[in-house]
């Protein structure tokens, strides 16, 4: 491949979000060489990802939530000691004999060799297929929130947001603050079940109350601005617009009673699984993630199964940004510590404010995940919905394949129908369909989903150019 490397890092740390970018900070400050490769060519991750041109953002990161995760974003800028690869994705890395060899693709190709790797490539939306999905003007939560942060655009004029997760509030908001008006907010589970699985949750979650008022502060802002939301509201089908080019209307049961609500862009949110097919592929251990997808285990130490591979962040388990900050704080000092420049007094110091901020956090995060857990409000499905986007595979033809095959399905999990049906053969590599069979695969053979296996993670892990394979001399 070009554009090869002869530096080897210290350490080489993939995703330049809050997680990755703490690590990064403390590696620097021992004097360690420290690289941040990630897909985007700025810093600061999903949470704060930037404005691809000044001015074009609405100055949302001056926002409470955002200030403490700004203020490492803005040290993390001006750290001279921190190489940014942005606009890179490794495809490929592989534990070699005293280092790690990361393979890597851009606008050009390259690879870095580092002492020790940190994974911190956090989260997406959770795919959910129902009728309609596939029209333009369908996205995820993160999508749109993604467009609105780096090119302080809202695509659309009525935006309805639908699904379990209270991330559809702080998007509403921020939609109504770029000036439009969304259409509704439509919470498939009640208030009753919501303040239900809170409450468990609630005295532990009240340690840290900052994202419990800002959430109650959205809620009563939107109403404000005539802004309808509703619960126990499931959205049915996306029906397409008049001429056909795109989304015009939703399907939704309020209550029990189906109405229609005019919309020409229509946001998704049932929550978000971990990044997980860089660790999957190196072989580290992963466990089923809460509600969907897998988190990589590691030790106190963020150090995984593999010798020298640490995560942090979203990676092991969804629990926000500030989480993720301190989960990176933990790795980088013990990254630090195993490379020799950082003493054990110093480390533990430093691990366990740390750890204690983590463990505060904590409690609104699992309060969180109770109250948008999607389980049991997954949209119905049709014959002729599409499973698979990439290949245009149906439900009919994933659900027949499951069926002919019970035998196989059961010691080869979502693969066995893959084989079959080429569910997860295209370029996304099953990112968007691999729950979906495997949620079909469980309902099928009456079994948790859990207890079914995944697509098996390979390299490349991202698509990769065959001109940048070719050496141009």
């Amino acid at each position: 491949m070009t554009g090869t490397t002869d530096k080897i890092y210290d350490l080489a740390i993939v995703g330049g979000g809050p997680a990755g970018q703490a690590a990064a900070l403390q590696v620097a400050a021992a004097g360690l060489s420290v690289c941040v490769i990630d897909e985007q060519p700025l810093p600061g991750g999903q949470v704060l990802r930037q404005p691809a041109a000044a001015g074009a953002g609405a100055g949302w990161m001056k926002a409470a939530p955002y200030r403490r995760l700004a203020a490492q974003h803005a040290a993390f800028v001006a750290e001279k000691r921190i190489d940014w690869i942005g606009g890179f994705s490794v495809h490929t890395a592989s534990r070699q004999a005293e280092h790690f060899r990361l393979s890597l693709v851009g606008a050009t190709s390259r690879s870095i060799s580092a002492r020790r790797m940190l994974i911190a490539a956090g989260c997406y939306d959770i795919p959910v297929p129902l009728p309609g999905w596939t029209l333009p003007g369908v996205m995820s939560a993160g999508a749109v929130q993604t467009l609105l942060k780096a090119q302080g655009i809202v695509p659309g004029e009525r935006c309805l947001l639908f699904g379990t997760h209270p991330l559809m509030l702080v998007l509403a908001e921020q939609i109504v603050a770029a000036g439009h008006r969304p259409a509704a907010v439509c919470f498939a589970q009640s208030q009753r079940q919501m303040l239900g699985r809170a409450l468990p949750h609630a005295l532990r979650a009240m340690r840290t109350p900052g994202p419990l008022l800002a959430g109650l502060g959205a809620m009563a802002r939107l109403r404000r601005a005539g802004v309808p939301v509703h619960f126990d509201a499931s959205v049915q089908r996306l029906v397409p617009s008049t001429d056909g080019n795109g989304l015009g209307a939703a399907e939704v049961a309020i209550a029990g009673r189906t109405c229609s609500i005019d919309a020409d862009l229509a946001a998704m949110c049932f929550g978000f699984m971990p990044q997980s097919d860089l660790p999957r592929a190196m072989r580290a251990a992963v466990a089923p993630a809460h509600p969907a997808g897998w988190r990589t285990l590691n030790d106190a130490q963020m150090m995984t199964d593999v010798p020298g591979l640490y995560v942090a962040g979203e990676t092991v388990g969804v629990t926000g940004a500030d989480a993720a900050m301190a989960e990176g704080k933990i790795a980088g000092a013990a990254i630090t510590h195993d490379l020799g420049a950082l003493d054990a007094v110093s480390h533990a110091r430093i691990a366990s404010a740390a750890i204690r901020q983590r463990e505060r956090l904590n409690g609104f995060a699992d309060l969180l995940a109770a109250m948008a857990d999607p389980r049991e409000h997954w949209p119905e499905v049709e014959a002729d919905t599409l499973l698979c986007r990439c290949e245009d595979v149906p439900c009919t033809e994933v659900d027949r394949a499951i069926l002919q095959h019970v035998d196989t399905a059961a010691s080869g999990g979502a693969s066995a129908a893959k084989l079959r049906c080429r569910a997860g053969m295209g370029p996304c590599q099953g990112r968007g369909c691999e729950h979906s069979v495997m949620r079909r695969m469980a309902q099928a053979r009456d079994l948790p989903v859990a207890d079914i296996a995944g697509f098996r993670a390979r390299f490349p892990i991202r698509p990769v150019p065959l001109g940048s394979l070719v050496d141009p001399d």
